[in-house]
């Protein structure tokens, strides 16, 4: 296990963690201060998630002072660092420069997603979603396997002059569902390989293949004894599921919106390594 001040040391944005839910209902609550100058819980919160689980199953209370010292120390250095020049050097400057565009741009786009995953936003894909019953779907079905289609064409023969799908299903099916009279039980869509499931969901109540269906596993002839509708989750359940679907959609529209009529040229990786290989080589 490596020591906590090597983790705490680099500090991020973000919260969480097991604290209780009154302290992080506030904003920037001090926890200690330096000269006056105060140290906020969400800063120590901040860098206690990106602690390695170990440490977070602790609990706040078995790291908070560990927490507020390596806070207060990098707090410190950081001064150090600014009275000496330090962040002046041109390499420094980049660095700050590329983390605080990271923090400005995961704050940005936070908040405009946040815009909009509304109540009304997540009841709307709810009711979207409650009228595309399409999605939920559902087949009872059997089926007959065999490996050939001669041998398929011919049972289909033998079902049009009456014969009993279960029994020849028990008699001649190679599937594993062939002792239960090649029954399948009710499915929906995804479940099945895109042949099978397109044959099946096309069929007719109470009919059966007038074409064998090729699949990987041989080839089919398929009954379907019944269809319906699943029945839509209430929004409680879906709640959670409907936000993380609105906030990936929101976060493509923003990164297109950004994008548009902005010219981003990529360099091949090859063009990239040769010339870092060469400054390597010229730093010798």
């Amino acid at each position: 296990m490596k020591p906590l001040s090597t983790f705490v040391a680099t500090t991020v944005l973000s919260l969480s963690l097991a604290v209780p839910a009154q302290l992080m209902a506030q904003d920037r609550i001090a926890v200690a201060t330096i000269d006056g100058d105060s140290i906020w819980l969400d800063e120590i919160m901040a860098v206690a998630e990106t602690l390695p689980p170990e440490y977070q199953q602790q609990g706040i209370a078995s790291i908070y002072d560990q927490l507020v010292d390596d806070v207060a120390n990098s707090r410190l250095a950081a001064i150090a660092a600014r009275s000496s020049g330090l962040d002046k050097e041109e390499d420094v400057a980049s660095a700050m420069k590329t983390a605080a565009d990271r923090v400005l741009a995961e704050a940005y786009i936070t908040r405009e997603v946040g815009k909009e995953i509304t109540e009304e936003a997540i009841q709307t894909a709810y009711d979207a979603y409650v009228a595309d019953t399409g999605s939920r779907e559902t087949v009872t079905a059997s089926h007959i396997l065999v490996e050939t289609e001669e041998a398929a064409r011919a049972i289909i023969d033998q079902l049009k002059d009456g014969a009993d799908f279960a029994e020849l299903a028990r008699e001649k099916s190679t599937g594993p569902s062939g002792p239960n009279g090649g029954s399948l039980g009710s499915f929906g869509r995804g479940q099945m390989v895109p042949a099978f499931e397109a044959a099946a969901f096309g069929m007719p109540v109470g009919g059966f293949s007038d074409n064998p269906v090729q699949t990987q596993f041989g080839w089919h002839v398929i009954q379907v004894s019944d269809k319906g509708i699943e029945q839509a989750p209430e929004l409680d359940q879906m709640r959670d599921q409907i936000a993380a679907n609105l906030s990936r959609q929101s976060f493509a529209r923003i990164v297109e919106t950004l994008r548009a009529g902005t010219t981003i040229e990529v360099r091949p990786l090859t063009d990239v390594m040769t010339e870092a290989q060469q400054a390597a080589e010229n730093a010798q």
